[in-house]
């Protein structure tokens, strides 16, 4: 072996060691990190959707199940608390509860359909607030069973999304700007009928932008050196 062949070759080998151990410590730094979540102006809330969207891909292309506004009556309306202060743990970090949730005027591919929430949902904080006053966000405790004719499936899991301080609206959405921390996930179980389309252990998404009643403030940093060390010499945070 020449001594080109033989440099290349250490280069290689260290430059894949360097790649094997920055994804181990990006996963550890990822199911390790901390928060500290501070909430201003928040207390009971309700919170009002024009239109929500839950769609599922198929081996047939995506199958949506959409709640529209109808009047005074909003797609989706759901109610709680958001808890003012200093929040401290490893992310998510729960920053409030929802006691109530609805869904109306919802359709699907065979026609109407019922939605009924089984579980109250947990709204969590799972990022670094960043320079737009965005956090992300995760709603998780997710159960809610969709019925009609022919078909019924229940969802359950978490749904990711982001909060804006300048809007103050929650936007659900499976791509937020801000990163998330920790790993989401709808999943479909207990269907019945349905013709096929829609099977145990798929995985929807959700996507709403819920409108919240108090101008809720949040303020979400990494603890310690977790703040700084992911940061460093890379010119931006998550």
């Amino acid at each position: 072996m020449t001594m080109r062949k033989r440099a290349g070759s250490v280069l290689f080998t260290a430059a894949a060691a360097a790649a094997i151990v920055g994804m181990s410590v990006g996963a550890a730094l990822a199911a390790s990190t901390t928060l500290t979540v501070k909430v201003s102006h928040g207390g009971s809330y309700t919170a009002t959707a024009k239109t929500t969207v839950l769609t599922v891909k198929t081996s047939a292309g995506p199958v949506s199940v959409t709640c529209s506004t109808k009047g005074r009556t909003p797609s989706s309306k759901a109610s709680g608390k958001i808890s003012n202060g200093t929040h401290h743990g490893k992310a998510p970090v729960t920053v409030g509860t929802v006691t109530k949730l609805s869904f109306n005027d919802c359709i699907g591919p065979l026609g109407p359909l019922t939605t009924t929430v089984k579980a109250k949902p947990v709204l969590r904080a799972d990022s670094r607030t960043n320079k737009k006053g965005e956090t992300a966000a995760v709603i998780t405790n997710v159960k809610v069973l969709v019925s009609q004719t022919g078909c019924s499936f229940t969802v359950t899991g978490s749904a990711p999304g982001y909060y804006s301080n300048k809007t103050h609206t929650l936007t659900m959405t499976p791509k937020p700007p801000v990163k998330l921390l920790s790993k989401t996930g709808l999943t479909i179980s207990g269907v019945t009928g349905c013709a096929g389309v829609i099977s145990n252990g798929q995985h929807p998404t959700y996507s709403a932008s819920y409108k919240v009643s108090r101008k809720v403030v949040i303020e979400s940093s990494y603890d310690g050196g977790e703040r700084r060390w992911p940061c460093r010499g890379h010119g931006r945070c998550p």
